[in-house]
């Protein structure tokens, strides 16, 4: 049928990337985004599956969010499940300096401040990254319930901010609140921006899963409606995204 040769081509165009590829590479792993997108709880799911793969060893947690309040604590809470310190970092140079002293650890994530595109508060931050993280991997976090002229709103201006570190990865959350996901889709394949990872809930760490072509075609094109349950159809259950806890628990050779 018509329908399924266009979910066909649209799943061959949605590039993703291996997370554990990708992690098992090590570095610095800076979560940028708007506010309310779920940037910390992502940064939460991401550090138990690192934490899992290398141990807490070799895991950091860096926050640059002094704007919000609670922020730091609600990243602590996490933290303190995980067995991890959270270190907070005010400017620039005391973030090179974090960054100089957790040097040894495989995996250093960064949580930023969720600030709008448009905020003047977005220079800011963008200058302390630049100059403190140097060639960190930049994640932008966006929300799959966010309209479509918003997120290419926040694709542009992220990447206009600082060209030298473009965006390397994108992880879509509220993929489980969102009626459509086509908009964040078509986002992605115009800007050709890979996918690292899904958010489906809250839970930390089970709502967050690999990105499947495709699971995500086949709700571009079968969008749900008012009285939809929110579980899937018999039809979608192959291309279910399985949770992958399991292969993050084996270590890397």
């Amino acid at each position: 049928t018509l329908l399924k040769r266009v979910s066909d081509i649209l799943e061959a165009l949605i590039q993703v990337q291996d997370p554990i590829d990708v992690f098992d590479e090590g570095g610095v792993f800076t979560f940028i985004g708007p506010t309310g997108v779920g940037k910390t709880t992502s940064v939460a799911k991401v550090a138990a599956r690192c934490v899992l793969r290398y141990g807490r060893n070799q895991v950091a947690l860096l926050t640059t969010d002094t704007y919000r309040i609670g922020a730091q604590e609600q990243l602590k809470v996490f933290a303190k499940i995980l067995g991890l310190p959270v270190v907070s970092v005010r400017d620039s140079d005391d973030l090179a300096a974090k960054l100089k002293e957790a040097s040894k650890r495989k995996i250093v994530l960064l949580d930023t401040a969720g600030v709008g595109q448009r905020d003047t508060l977005m220079v800011d931050q963008t200058q302390l990254l630049a100059k403190g993280s140097g060639n960190s991997h930049r994640i932008l976090v966006m929300s799959a319930t966010t309209d479509l002229r918003t997120q290419e709103d926040v694709i542009m201006l992220h990447n206009l901010a600082d060209s030298a570190e473009r965006i390397k990865s994108v992880i879509v959350t509220k993929t489980d609140e969102a009626a459509l996901v086509a908009p964040i889709l078509d986002c992605l394949i115009r800007y050709e921006l890979p996918l690292l990872f899904i958010s489906n809930g809250q839970r930390v760490p089970e709502d967050l899963n690999p990105p499947n072509p495709q699971y995500l075609a086949n709700r571009a094109m079968h969008p749900r409606t008012l009285s939809e349950e929110s579980g899937i159809s018999a039809e979608q259950i192959p291309a279910v995204l399985a949770d992958n806890l399991a292969q993050w628990s084996k270590t890397p050779s």
